[in-house]
């Protein structure tokens, strides 16, 4: 491995890693331009859905035998397969109708007062 290319070993832990977070996304490496610590640009996707990370060789490589490492990354991936799945969708499924009566009773609540169990009695 030399400067920002990947061996094939790294490739497939790489490899093991994604598809052990989801099996059916595609995904393709490509060498960022990082002049501080090489590294590599993650692009992965699924259906309409595209989302792209940064990921350093370094890193790539102590995953291997790092339990830890490799777990950070893990994380990383699915988060970015997360985000990728609720940016598409919309966020009101009710509508603004049901929205804004559920928004409504939710405030009515805040507005009242809270009983106090535990009070103690002014007299003594």
């Amino acid at each position: 491995m030399e400067g920002g290319t990947v061996s094939k070993e790294d490739e497939a832990t790489l490899s093991e890693i994604i598809r052990g977070v989801d099996k059916k996304v595609d995904y393709s490496l490509h060498a960022a331009s990082d002049a501080r610590s090489p590294s590599l640009t993650l692009h992965l996707a699924r259906q309409a859905w595209e989302g792209t990370m940064t990921l350093a060789i370094e890193d790539l490589r102590t995953a291997k035998t790092d339990l830890v490492t490799r777990n950070k990354i893990r994380q990383r991936i699915k988060r970015l397969r997360d985000h990728m799945w609720d940016s598409g969708f919309v966020k009101d499924v009710l509508g603004t109708k049901a929205a804004n009566m559920l928004k409504e009773s939710g405030q009515k609540e805040e507005q009242r007062p809270k009983r106090q169990f535990m009070r103690r009695s002014t007299k003594r």
